[in-house]
């Protein structure tokens, strides 16, 4: 325990030492995991323009970035949120705004983030989220929303996570404007601004130890909640296989228990996935005689990283009731970590 601790991998229970040589499938997050979680805007798309950010905005890109950046929580720890917020400082986004009345928060129903912002006479109203989601509370019309999934597509196989941004403005009512806003952010008259997207390089030794733990009879799965190209372009860096194809958590919803598990023994790379999902696949590896490790880092990860073998919470940015239900905190977050604890 001592000599893995200092590999930067903290042993909470005892026979998760021995366990942890036994392990046949590992699970993994992507983001933080296998990439460095250290987001930055490279592209924005509006009306059928394009800015690398490199050169000055047009109107519509700009109101895209300000949009963007005012949906992101003030003074943040999100590496998406603090992105947008640096990449909008100079524009002036904040200029006007006078406070935040409200905040929709993300939810599973509803995969996108609102803040609804007093400016003037009016309230400003910032959304972002999954460009599906945010496509749905615009009502983007078929033929439009056709070219959308076009351009996630083209930006997601790159390799990058996109999200867009929506916004709308609702009368002000005066001091008791929070108590007349809609019950949910569907209530609002939300505009398509565009997309935004953003790198989140590999960790470098990642692909090294992926290939490490394949050669050692562990089989690597990547979970994840980006859209399914961008999982596959990250899982085909790792040199994690993709031949099955990528699940997504929509598909597993539809499933039931045998077909799931004949999917978990030959499908890699799962995205758009739930907490809840990633329980189902635990229960389904371990159902196939599997020996399973999991990675997590939220609350809504505890669950799963209790019904694994091996719970593996993040000791950087994970949450106190994800490390609680761990049997082994990784203190740096770091993927190589858990092939170099398989190895001691």
């Amino acid at each position: 325990a001592w000599r893995m601790a200092r590999h930067q991998a903290l042993v909470r229970r005892t026979p998760a030492i021995e366990a942890l040589g036994a392990i046949t499938v590992l699970c993994s997050d992507k983001t933080g995991t296998l990439t460095e979680n250290r987001m930055a805007v490279v592209e924005l798309v509006a009306n059928g323009e394009r800015s690398d950010l490199r050169s000055s905005l047009t109107p519509a890109l700009r109101t895209l970035l300000e949009t963007a950046a005012l949906a992101s929580r003030p003074d943040s720890i999100d590496p998406m949120d603090r992105a947008l917020r640096e990449s909008a400082d100079g524009l002036d986004c904040m200029l006007g705004v006078d406070e935040l009345l409200r905040e929709y928060p993300l939810s599973v129903d509803c995969t996108a983030i609102t803040q609804v912002w007093r400016r003037g006479d009016d309230v400003l109203v910032a959304c972002k989220g999954a460009p599906e989601t945010v496509a749905e509370l615009c009502d983007v019309p078929p033929e439009a929303l056709a070219a959308v999934h076009a351009e996630v597509d083209v930006m997601a196989r790159r390799g990058l996570r996109v999200l867009a941004a929506a916004s709308a403005t609702w009368p002000d009512a005066g001091t008791g404007v929070a108590a007349v806003l809609p019950p949910s952010m569907r209530g609002f008259p939300l505009a398509w601004r565009g997309l935004v997207a953003f790198a989140d390089p590999l960790r470098d030794g990642v692909a090294a130890a992926v290939a490490e733990a394949q050669a050692a009879g562990v089989r690597v799965v990547m979970l994840t909640g980006d859209h399914r190209e961008t999982a596959r372009a990250i899982a085909e860096q790792a040199g994690i296989p993709v031949g099955a194809g990528v699940l997504e958590g929509r598909q597993i919803d539809a499933l039931d228990d045998d077909a799931l598990l004949q999917c978990a023994a030959t499908t890699n790379v799962f995205a758009r996935v739930r907490p809840e999902q990633k329980l189902r696949l635990v229960a389904a590896l371990k159902r196939a005689g599997q020996v399973v490790a999991m990675t997590g880092d939220g609350v809504n990860d505890a669950p799963a990283l209790k019904a694994a073998h091996i719970g593996i919470a993040m000791g950087g940015r994970g949450t106190d009731v994800a490390r609680e239900a761990a049997a082994l905190v990784l203190l740096d977050d770091d993927f190589s970590s858990i092939v170099r604890a398989v190895r001691l």
